[in-house]
């Protein structure tokens, strides 16, 4: 499959989970078991160890199907060939990696095509996968496209676009150390949930130059990263970061500048925090769907960000 995908490069979206058969030693798996599981009992909840398996555009494939190589290599052409000309109805736009500290911060667009009606119950997922990761257990040592963390679950996030919607989104994820020995891909795709059938996919390659963690090193001394999810229904979670333990003030703001409610106001010390917005108000209401400012507020720094809650 790495001979395969290579030669596709751009064209597929490939990722590579490894299950707990024929060994659960297996490090790939070892990595990250418990979403790993949960993406193989989604996709059979009867029988999630009927592997080895392919899914090619969330379709089951056997292995038993293609005995030799060249089988394998006929199927992909033939079907890249097959799909290449017909138009999806969405598509990714504006894509950003920024590292700052130990994330890794993304910026995109879903752009919906004014022409084709959107159909389906969508999800949008990001899986972040390694490049050429090194296993000693497994033959040859090496593979592509590894697995290593879906973003908001296995399940994805789910979203409603409807002809020339634009949707953005402002996502991120922690960056181990352990990511660093090799190259870190970016992918997003949106599925249709109920058939299990992609509807556009994408992937960024994470810029050489972003070679570790730490990137912006002591230039901020407060970080705020953007809340997750963005858009959001039931609730959202804003994260920051401190240098020095001091007083944060967490509030939320109605573009009108009224005070919603203060998420958080208490000491806190060094290191990374999160706190979470229900989309009530500081007596209990509820809020209805629209723009929100969030605003943080640690010692002199003062930073703000915008979210939107859809009901």
């Amino acid at each position: 499959m790495n001979v395969i995908f290579d030669e596709f490069e751009g064209q597929v979206v490939p990722i590579r989970l490894h299950t707990w058969w024929p060994n659960d030693q297996d490090c790939f798996y070892n990595f990250n078991p418990s979403e790993i599981q949960d993406r193989l009992f989604y996709y059979d909840p009867v029988s999630p160890w009927s592997v080895p398996m392919f899914r090619w555009n969330g379709v089951f494939i056997e292995d038993s199907m293609y005995t030799t190589n060249d089988e394998w290599y006929a199927f992909v052409r033939n079907t890249i060939d097959s799909i290449a000309d017909i138009p999806s109805p969405l598509r990714f736009a504006n894509f950003t990696h920024t590292p700052l500290w130990d994330s890794m911060y993304v910026s995109f667009d879903l752009i919906a095509d004014d022409s084709v009606e959107v159909a389906g119950e969508l999800r949008l997922n990001m899986v972040v996968t390694q490049w050429k990761h090194r296993c000693s257990f497994v033959t040859g040592g090496r593979h592509h496209h590894v697995f290593r963390d879906y973003v908001y679950g296995f399940s994805g996030y789910p979203i409603t676009m409807q002809k020339g919607d634009s949707l953005h989104f402002d996502w991120a994820y922690y960056v181990d150390e352990v990511y660093w020995d090799t190259t870190l891909v970016t992918n997003l795709y949106v599925e249709d949930y109920p058939l299990n059938g992609m509807v556009q996919a994408y992937r960024e390659v994470v810029p050489p130059e972003y070679s570790g963690i730490d990137v912006a090193g002591d230039t901020f001394p407060v970080h705020m990263e953007p809340a997750f999810p963005n858009p959001f229904s039931a609730s959202t979670r804003i994260a920051f970061s401190m240098r020095q333990a001091g007083n944060v003030r967490l509030s939320v703001y109605t573009p009108e500048g009224r005070l919603v409610t203060d998420i958080l106001d208490s000491p806190m010390g060094p290191g990374r925090h999160s706190a979470v917005w229900d989309g009530h108000d500081r007596s209990g209401n509820k809020m209805g769907s629209g723009i929100y400012y969030y605003r943080l507020v640690a010692g002199e720094d003062i930073l703000t960000g915008k979210m939107i809650l859809l009901r």
